[in-house]
């Protein structure tokens, strides 16, 4: 599904802005492109949207623009973690000296971030990726109704048709009757009457779809539920689909009139409509 939103925040020293976008892929895709090296903030993004959509490519982009020229540096952060190692070594004399590493994994997750001149704090960029989000998942919703709504419309024609072959289902029948006994009279010699209702039985039994349009409305209703039910159905609506699909094509596989033919393409031109669709909806 597709779908944009943007948002923007100004802080003391940078203003941040959020641009997600997508667009329509079967399964779930999501890029998350920071302008700086990765915090860990990556994965932690990814989760959070994960928990918030099942399909689309989706594209995070965070844009920082530095509102003052001044660079902080890391001093005053290393000096309050010295004030708190002789705090430490007061209590406890036998402390070992910290590593580098252990200094920079501090660092980095207690103080702002600071690349360019301009410095990063996770909290607000997520706080901020959260309302984005949010913003993003409104438009995919406007959309999941309009998307929606086009295949209930699809839907109904498909229950029409259905309907329609069902009502004609008599008048196939007889047309077979006759068709068989015009064959059966072009014959000399005459033909035992048993054998011709053999015949028409075994013709009925393999041209008979009642079976097929049993299946068909039965896989309407289901896709009525849950189109009709709260959270996403999109790959569940596509699945019927193709259950719709192989049902049809057996239909037309034993179709021995016109209008059934016809009426066959038709069921197949809106099911594979439902299924182009589908295969956007969240």
């Amino acid at each position: 599904m597709t779908s944009y939103a943007l948002c923007s925040q100004k802080g003391a020293d940078s203003t941040l802005t959020w641009e997600i976008k997508s667009v329509n892929a079967r399964f779930l895709d999501i890029q998350i492109k920071l302008p700086f090296r990765d915090l860990g903030l990556e994965q932690q993004l990814k989760k959070i949207t994960q928990a918030k959509t099942e399909r689309g490519k989706i594209e995070a982009t965070l844009k920082v623009v530095s509102n003052s020229s001044k660079a902080k540096d890391d001093t005053k952060e290393l000096a309050k973690l010295n004030r708190l190692l002789k705090e430490i070594r007061k209590r406890i004399p036998e402390t070992r000296a910290i590593t580098f590493g252990e200094i920079s994994e501090w660092l980095r997750d207690n103080r702002p971030y600071k690349e360019n001149g301009i410095s990063f704090e996770k909290k607000p960029i997520i706080s901020l990726f959260r309302q984005t989000l949010e913003s993003f998942i409104g438009g995919r919703a406007s959309e999941g109704m309009a998307l929606g709504a086009a295949v209930a419309r699809r839907l109904s024609s498909i229950d029409d048709l259905l309907v329609a072959q069902r009502d004609d289902l008599n008048r196939i029948n007889e047309k077979q009757r006759r068709e068989l006994r015009r064959r059966t009279n072009l014959f000399d010699s005459q033909i035992d009457e048993d054998r011709i209702l053999q015949e028409l039985a075994i013709l009925a039994q393999k041209s008979d779809i009642h079976e097929e349009l049993d299946r068909l409305q039965a896989h309407i209703r289901d896709c009525e539920k849950l189109m009709s039910s709260k959270g996403p159905h999109g790959k569940k609506i596509d699945f019927i689909a193709q259950e719709l699909n192989r049902e049809a094509n057996t239909m037309g596989s034993k179709s021995t009139d016109i209008q059934s033919s016809r009426r066959a393409l038709d069921l197949k031109i809106l099911i594979e409509q439902i299924r182009e669709q589908t295969q956007n909806i969240e």
